[in-house]
């Protein structure tokens, strides 16, 4: 529970950076970065993963450094496992989900009454209320669990890890809109 509760921190110091970074412009739509050719592969492949979303520069590095900091506990000792890395896999991609949410959820030029289809430029398709990313991120995280069925005994154990966790950054994001709001500290 630590753990979640740190990386919902985490989450919510990133999201706030990204708030002073972009304002009410979001997906870094006013920010002079760079923007590979939409015909480059890679570029394809990135909107091709991101339900549409252009490929930037700023979007690069800020996922790159989330990368690095979920990974930063192998070059501090912990056992690289196959089971121990499907579990930061699933975390990063909860953790992806959280933090955009936050996003809208703290920015004060947005309401969550924008947070709707239609109502945000850069998340263009919608499943089940959310956007698509949402709802891939999530299933996403769940299924890189699965692999642990085979490697290891720990898996029960990580499946019921991962519902607490995001059933905590549920709870824990609720709380912070509601605080955020009644202080209008954002």
């Amino acid at each position: 529970m630590v753990t979640s509760l740190y990386i919902f921190i985490l989450a919510v110091v990133l999201a706030l950076l990204e708030i002073q970074i972009e304002a009410g412009a979001g997906w870094a739509k006013n920010l002079p970065t760079w923007r590979p050719h939409s015909e480059k592969w890679y570029a394809r492949l990135h909107m091709k993963l991101m339900s549409g979303k252009e490929m930037t520069g700023y979007h690069t590095a800020m996922f790159s450094f989330v990368l690095l900091i979920f990974h930063l506990p192998y070059f501090m000792g912990r056992e690289f496992a196959w089971v121990n890395w499907f579990e930061t896999l699933s975390l990063i991609f909860i953790f992806v989900v959280v933090w955009d949410f936050l996003w809208f959820v703290l920015n004060p030029h947005f309401s969550m009454n924008d947070f709707r289809e239609g109502g945000i430029d850069w998340h263009v398709k919608w499943t089940a209320g959310m956007p698509a990313d949402y709802l891939n991120g999530i299933v996403a995280s769940g299924l890189i669990l699965l692999p642990t069925l085979l490697l290891g005994n720990s898996a029960p154990e990580l499946v019921l890890d991962w519902v607490i966790t995001i059933l905590a950054f549920a709870i824990l994001t609720f709380i912070t809109g509601l605080v955020a709001k009644a202080l209008r500290i954002f």
